[in-house]
Formats: structure tokens, C-alpha cells, sequence
């Protein structure tokens, strides 16, 4: 069974070792919650079933009553998909990064998916508030014959309250590991307003002329498609055919190194037109895995 790394051990008195293990897999016609582990401020209910057009497979939803990461919180996430298995895993919400003078918030994520398992893996937003610092790890690994989508979309702040790229720092590391155990794709950055301009060229400019209020409003979103090369190559021909330069987002889609799926870049004019375009590309993804449709999921 997986187990989640250990938190940092100068996790210091202020902060929370939230944690989440979830083992699935395909039991009696159906995905089943077999492995669930966890430590408040994070909680885990029963799986759902909510996809007419795919039955068997298992919704789970991570809650957090605190609502994000406080000061010097360490969450480690970790999902597993067994041979056969199918699963959903998203937030209950957006998750914010509360305001914190000091110290950062980290966040450990860790997916593994068997040959012949399926998993989306599609958090809602990350909302930075004011003076926040966030170190975030995500580590993938799938076996060849299984599937797993992965999005991740981070906000300028609370736009509303005028906190637009406010926060201190996000960093973002990403790693998608090989049959061997390897690294197949790495990626890296760091959103740090206080160093330069987040919305200039190279990092989240977009191009001709904004108004205050599209640039105050600036979103990057991505998402990540590992599967088998012959489906890869599919799935990026239809989003390039279906996601054209528009008015509201810029969007950008490529091969993983060895053909080992689809990586997919956006920045929007805000969180809603990301959004948007990240469920297009679901859809394309999950048409050409799955042979169905996103569900109508209803979650507010």
C-alpha cells in the first residue's frame, strides 16, 4: 500500500500534518474505496457514484474544514489505483492560502496509477491571499496501459479585495516518473510578484492592449494527459483543433518527452474562461480514454 511522505520534522507548533491516503480498486464490478487514511485539518468521506455514463467509477472528495493551508500547515496527499480501477478525486471547493507574515505552507501530492487503472485527479482553483507562501510537490507515476489526468489552476488572489498577486511566493514542482521509476518530465517555477511583474512577458503576459481589471484578473491554469503514445497523439491533435486562440485565453499543447502523453498550458483573463477551457479538454481527453463525456457534477 502507498504511503504518504512524512511531513517536514520542523513542521514547528503553528502549523497542521494534514494527510490523506486513498487506496482504490476495481472489486465486484466496481471501483471501491479500499485504503482510506487520514489526519485532520484533512477528511475523506465515502466514495459516490455519480456518472450515469460510467457507473463503476469512484467520486472522492477531499475536505478541509479550515477551508485551505494556514501558516506552516504540511498536507500530504496520496492517491493509488489499482489494475482495472477508475476514480475521480477533486476539492470540495477552491483552496486558499490564508494570509501568513512568516513561514509557508507546503503541499505534498503523490499519484500512482497501475496498468489498466484510470484516474482524474482535478482539484478546484488555489486562491493566494494577501502575504501567503506556498511550496507545492507533485509526483506521478503510471504505469503503461493506465491513464491519469491531472489539472492545476492557480489564481492572482482575491480579486475582489483588491489582493491581486499579492502573495509572497508560490512554487510549483512537478515530476512524472517512468516504468523505470525515473523522471520522464519535470517541471519547476516560481511565482514571486515582489521580484518583477507577473503579468509582463515569459510569465503571465498576454498581448496587446488589457484593461486593469483583465490584468488585475490573470489566471495560469494547466493539465496533464499521461497515457499509452497512440492515444497521446490523438488526444493532442483534438485539442489543438479545439482550442484556437480566443479572446479570453491563450493555450498552448505539446507531446510529453517519449511520447508519454499531453501536457497542456493556458492563461486566462480570469478564473471562469480557464476553467472553461480546462473542461474542453477534459472532455477531449476523456472521450478518447474512456469513450464518454465529463459528468454534470454539481458541487456549491
Amino acid at each position: 500500500m502507498l504511503l504518504a511522505p512524512a511531513p517536514s520534522a520542523d513542521a514547528g507548533l503553528a502549523g497542521q500534518n494534514g494527510l490523506v491516503e486513498l487506496g482504490l480498486e476495481r472489486r465486484a464490478g466496481r471501483t471501491r474505496l479500499t485504503h482510506c487514511r487520514t489526519r485532520p485539518p484533512l477528511l475523506v468521506q465515502q466514495a459516490l457514484y455519480p456518472d450515469e455514463a460510467a457507473p463503476d467509477m469512484a467520486h472522492v472528495f477531499l475536505a478541509n474544514p479550515t477551508g485551505g493551508l494556514l501558516q506552516n500547515d504540511r498536507h500530504c496527499i496520496a492517491v493509488s489505483v489499482g489494475a482495472g480501477a477508475r476514480a475521480h478525486v477533486t476539492t470540495q471547493s477552491a483552496t486558499k492560502v490564508y494570509t501568513m507574515p512568516e513561514g509557508v505552507a507546503e503541499q505534498r501530492v503523490r499519484l500512482d496509477v497501475a496498468a489498466g487503472g484510470y484516474l482524474e485527479y482535478l482539484p478546484d482553483p488555489l486562491i493566494p491571499y494577501r502575504d501567503a507562501s506556498l511550496e507545492q510537490e507533485v509526483e506521478i507515476a503510471c504505469e503503461p496501459g493506465g491513464a491519469l489526468l491531472f489539472s492545476d489552476v492557480i489564481t492572482p488572489g482575491r480579486v475582489a479585495m483588491g489582493e491581486s498577486f499579492r502573495f509572497r511566493r508560490i512554487s510549483n514542482r512537478l515530476t512524472v516518473r517512468g516504468q523505470s521509476g525515473r523522471p520522464v518530465y519535470l517541471e519547476a517555477f516560481n511565482l514571486e510578484p515582489r521580484a518583477g511583474d507577473m503579468t509582463g512577458i515569459g510569465v503571465l503576459g498576454f498581448g496587446g492592449q488589457q484593461d486593469a481589471d483583465e490584468v488585475s484578473a490573470r489566471t495560469l491554469g494547466s493539465m496533464l494527459i499521461v497515457c499509452d503514445g497512440g492515444r497521446a497523439s490523438s488526444i493532442l491533435d483534438r485539442v489543438r483543433r479545439s482550442l484556437e486562440p480566443c479572446a479570453e485565453v491563450r493555450v498552448g499543447a505539446s507531446m510529453l518527452p517519449d511520447g508519454s502523453g499531453v501536457g497542456v498550458k493556458m492563461i486566462g483573463l480570469d478564473c471562469a474562461a480557464v476553467q472553461q477551457a480546462l473542461t474542453r479538454v477534459w472532455s477531449i481527453a476523456r472521450r478518447e480514454l474512456l469513450g464518454v463525456d465529463v459528468p454534470a457534477l454539481r458541487k456549491y
